[in-house]
């Protein structure tokens, strides 16, 4: 499921790394741009209630391949239709849909198969893969783009999550769930979710996290490239691509790290220090993009480090506080109000750095690293109210 799972997300960075050269290609504004990096979220948050409710009821394994399926038509179809703003919508939507129909639903592949205990050893693993896959499809795409159009690039994130199709259908053994719906319910019937207040908290939690973790992904390459600038270092897109890879690389053992306190510590708190230094070096970071490069990357490392720290440790507690036959459910709401704020991120930073001074400049990218860092400050404020009721 690792290995799978890296292979679905090729296509996660694509348009996050040639964010500048479709802004000059299509005259996008900033605005338009984090459009387009947050639609992805979007279809995520659309498709995901109905493909993870499922899970409950169905083999994950079929979602799954569904899932892939939407990543091909998602990357191709940019590769040969986008053509602009609009266009570049729709194949990004697409494949956000794909997203929904395999990362949810392949922790859920591993729930259905494995005990409790096991499952609570193994989660932290599959959920740091999403990292390495975020710093492949980082690092795959700065390569290939150094050599090759925009266009092949797509259509080489469509071939390799086109080759993960054999791989589930050849190692992932099928297998209906075995637990009943809670009550006789309909897997689609979400409402008993909002009365489990342990998994409201973090879910919450999961809503900052996640609306601070894409707004850093998409535009982290475009601020690295204004730093660059600004500090008059020489450095290609492609290297400023391996930069971004190896800053999400970071966040595998920042998560499982973080994971693991929480099982000897209390959960609850450990989350509610990451926060903070989250948002401490957040608000920082913006501010320094004129320094020597050496101290802006060090500095979006670490913010890297902090954001992904509670990553595994929030959709852990999920998962610890779902109802048995709820387990689909809890994880659908889960990711549709996450990647709700993942769909935001973007968007909102695209926003400010229009509202405000620009791209150009570093009040502007101050600015723009604030209302970033604000995703961990509304969680943590939201998360721990709920806790305590």
């Amino acid at each position: 499921m690792g290995i799978a799972q890296l292979f679905a997300m090729a296509s996660f960075a694509n348009f996050a790394v040639l964010i500048n050269e479709f802004t000059a290609l299509w005259q996008l504004s900033s605005t338009q741009a984090g459009w387009i990096s947050g639609i992805y979220f979007a279809g995520y948050v659309t498709a995901v209630p109905v493909l993870v409710g499922l899970t409950d009821a169905l083999d994950a394994r079929r979602i799954y391949v569904f899932g892939l399926l939407c990543g091909v038509a998602g990357s191709v179809g940019y590769a040969l239709f986008a053509d602009g703003f609009v266009s570049a919508m729709v194949f990004r939507f697409v494949a956000g849909i794909s997203l929904a129909g395999t990362y949810m639903p392949g922790l859920q592949i591993i729930n259905d198969r494995l005990q409790d205990r096991a499952r609570q050893r193994v989660l932290p693993w599959y959920l740091s893969i999403f990292s390495i896959g975020t710093a492949a499809s980082y690092y795959f795409t700065g390569l290939l783009s150094s050599q090759l159009a925009w266009q092949e690039v797509f259509l080489f994130a469509g071939v390799v999550q086109a080759l993960c199709i054999p791989l589930i259908i050849a190692f992932v053994f099928p297998k209906k769930p075995d637990h009943p719906q809670a009550g006789g319910r309909h897997p689609l019937d979400f409402r008993p979710v909002f009365k489990n207040k342990g998994a409201l908290a973090y879910i919450w939690g999961y809503v900052g996290h996640t609306y601070e973790l894409f707004a850093y992904r998409a535009w982290i390459v475009a601020f690295l490239i204004f730093a660059a600038g600004a500090s008059a270092t020489d450095i290609s897109r492609e290297g400023v691509a391996s930069l971004a890879a190896a800053f999400s690389l970071l966040g595998m053992p920042a998560s499982l790290i973080g994971a693991q306190i929480c099982l000897a510590r209390s959960r609850r708190q450990t989350i509610s220090i990451v926060m903070v230094l989250s948002v401490i070096v957040g608000s920082i970071l913006g501010f320094i993009g004129a320094l020597p490069f050496i101290y802006v990357v060090i500095l979006a490392a670490l913010y890297s480090i902090f954001i992904m720290s509670d990553s595994a440790a929030l959709t852990g507690g999920v998962v610890a506080a779902a109802r048995e036959g709820e387990r689909g459910a809890t994880l659908a709401m889960h990711s549709v109000f996450g990647f709700s704020g993942g769909f935001l991120g973007p968007l909102l930073v695209g926003w400010v750095l229009d509202m405000g001074a620009g791209p150009a400049s570093t009040t502007g990218w101050g600015g723009a690293f604030l209302a970033c860092a604000a995703g961990s400050l509304v969680a943590l404020i939201g998360m721990r109210a709920l806790s305590r009721r």
